[in-house]
């Protein structure tokens, strides 16, 4: 089997193992190829090529089950196994996903797209395999940035109770989208110890071993002897009080090393964790250098003024004069938070990926008198609803969340959608929820909120298209009038819907910046047709709690996603399907102007 002939992971399994680190290398030209196109994860996705590689090489796929953690790095995967061309059309509606997708392949085992998921989700497959009596392998692979993440304990305290042969790979490059904290990433800066030497051991045992008679025996026993040192040092029995057998660490570029360690995991009969090191990048100049620019990059041609940039400007603004605190979950540069992190360290805590943790610190926070900034992505802060409802709602405490890319964001797909967030904090007592049209009202609601005394959350879209200019001042639960007309028909927009909504004739155009609490005394004012827009599930949202309040005398339209997990990989496409354009709403508008005028005349 040629290189070139290799269409799938049977036909992978058919190449000579001397050929597979030249496949690898012709995945990764592929990968740069088709992500500088789309956009997508890069540098994640060239580190893990040659683990992606021997992995389907040692096992029998889809047989064998591989459970990809976040799975932003499975393009390797998806190109080893049939889906080249899909791959040329990366993150849009007629190519691959930027995630795993069971839809797309059967050798994806799940849907997901969130950190810490795998351990949980492959220690099930385990067990089901056990009960019905399979014999198939089950494979988790983990980024040491994951570990960051507190699910994966829960998964550890229950495999290490109740445990099953499963294999967890570590692929560690030391990074997630931010550079790692904590004290798990210190602790495997112990265990990778000095990479030089990783390679330097290998080669001079393989060396040792080759010598005649006497060179097996040296070999085992510099092992031995190696093992003892590296377990005073640094340790190693972390994982051994989960019940795990740990071997590595292991250069993950090597790919004969890769196959060896892979062979001692397949052949265990109790979990084992394989630590392998890589490089985040590797292959591609810019992305090794530089891997959090390159973790996730833009597809060309995508514009745009950030909502972030606009948040991390302003938090350092009120920080000289307001004593606030700034919390994410491994979110800095996605949040653009680097500056505030750079002149208020001692006011800056990245707390990894552990979501549940941040909101329940941001409580303890401001229940010691700092008034606490949550920024996290819309599709992230689902991990924390319990904390949200239950330690800072319950106890009615000023935590703000700024709650970036939230509505449709288009190429991420299903598993990142910021389209439910109005619907499931609208239902938590004591949570105040407002919603800028621009950067310019962002930055006055952030500079308002200082100080506001109980839960607000503040929703917004990664980027918007027009800047309105000088806003109204901002007062709670107070709209914005944007247009004045005659017509009887009213257009109540949230958030960056006011784009649409300013572009309509003939109708009222109101602002609704804040979404709860609604203002009852302007909607109280409304007759004739109101027509809502929000970039969110209409099911518990805002058109919903209008109609709830007016709908008994007004004729209230509400526009909004539907109430779906939604996959179309194109905002602008997503927004049509749910009837969120210019064009859309103003055949309603006209509609409704007529109607009106008829009932008139009658």
């Amino acid at each position: 089997m040629e290189i070139k002939d290799v269409k799938n992971a049977d036909d992978l399994r058919k190449l000579d193992k001397k050929d597979l680190s030249r496949y690898a290398q012709l995945l990764r030209a592929r990968i740069i190829e088709v992500t500088l196109e789309n956009g997508g994860h890069l540098a994640s996705n060239l580190g893990i090529t040659d683990l992606a590689v021997a992995l389907h090489y040692c096992f029998d796929t889809p047989k064998d089950k591989i459970v990809w953690d976040v799975g932003h790095q499975t393009y390797a995967h998806k190109l080893i196994t049939g889906r080249w061309e899909l791959m040329g059309k990366l993150r849009t509606d007629e190519g691959a996903s930027g995630f795993p997708s069971p839809k797309e392949s059967e050798y994806d085992s799940f849907t997901t797209g969130h950190s810490g998921t795998s351990l949980s989700m492959a220690l099930g497959l385990a067990r089901a395999r056990d009960l019905v009596g399979g014999n198939e392998k089950v494979v988790a692979v983990i980024g040491d940035g994951a570990f960051t993440s507190g699910e994966i304990y829960e998964a550890l305290n229950d495999l290490g109770d109740r445990p099953t042969p499963m294999i967890i790979i570590l692929n560690d490059n030391n990074m997630s989208i931010s550079r790692n904290v904590g004290a798990m990433s210190k602790y495997f800066n112990n265990l990778r110890v000095n990479r030089k030497f990783v390679g330097f051991k290998s080669d001079f045992k393989a060396d040792l071993a080759s010598l005649p008679f006497v060179g097996k025996p040296l070999a085992r026993a510099l092992t031995s002897v190696k093992n003892s040192v590296k377990r005073r040092v640094v340790g190693d029995k972390f994982f051994e009080r989960f019940g795990l057998k740990y071997y590595g660490p292991y250069d993950g570029h090597n790919m004969e090393r890769i196959l060896d360690a892979l062979a001692i995991a397949k052949s265990s009969q109790v979990p084992v964790i394989i630590h392998f090191l890589t490089d985040k990048g590797r292959g591609y100049a810019e992305a090794q250098t530089d891997p959090q620019k390159y973790h996730g990059i833009s597809p060309k041609g995508e514009k745009g003024l950030s909502m972030s940039a606009v948040v991390g400007k302003t938090l350092c603004e009120v920080a000289r004069t307001s004593n606030i605190a700034v919390v994410t979950a491994a979110m800095t540069d996605g949040l653009c938070l680097n500056q505030f992190a750079a002149e208020y360290p001692q006011r800056f805590f990245d707390v990894a990926i552990a979501e549940q943790h941040a909101v329940s610190l941001c409580a303890g926070l401001a229940r010691g008198g700092v008034k606490p900034y949550f920024a996290v992505y819309s599709t992230f802060l689902q991990r924390g609803f319990d904390q949200v409802l239950h330690d800072v709602c319950l106890n009615d405490l000023p935590v703000t969340f700024l709650i970036d890319r939230a509505g449709a964001v288009g190429p991420d797909g299903a598993t990142h959608q910021g389209i439910f967030d109005l619907s499931y904090l609208s239902l938590i007592p004591n949570m105040a929820i407002a919603s800028p049209k621009d950067g310019t009202e962002l930055a006055a609601l952030i500079k308002w909120s200082a100080t506001v005394k109980t839960p607000l959350a503040i929703r917004y879209a990664k980027s918007y298209s027009r800047d309105f200019g000088e806003c109204a001042p901002i007062e709670f639960g107070k709209w914005e009038v944007l247009i004045r007309a005659d017509s009887g028909v009213t257009v109540l927009a949230v958030g960056k819907t006011n784009e649409i909504a300013v572009s309509l004739v003939g109708a009222t155009v109101i602002n609704a910046r804040f979404v709860l609490p609604l203002d009852e005394e302007l909607l109280d004012s409304l007759e004739g047709t109101v027509i809502t827009l929000e970039d969110n599930v209409l099911h518990g949202g805002f058109g919903e709690a209008v109609k709830n309040r007016i709908g008994k005398r007004c004729n209230v339209v509400a526009i909004g996603h539907g109430n779906e997990f939604c996959d179309i990989r194109s905002i602008d496409k997503t927004y049509e399907k749910s009837g969120l354009t210019v064009q859309n709403v103003q055949k309603i508008v006209n509609s409704a102007v007529i109607s009106l005028e008829n009932h008139k005349n009658l």
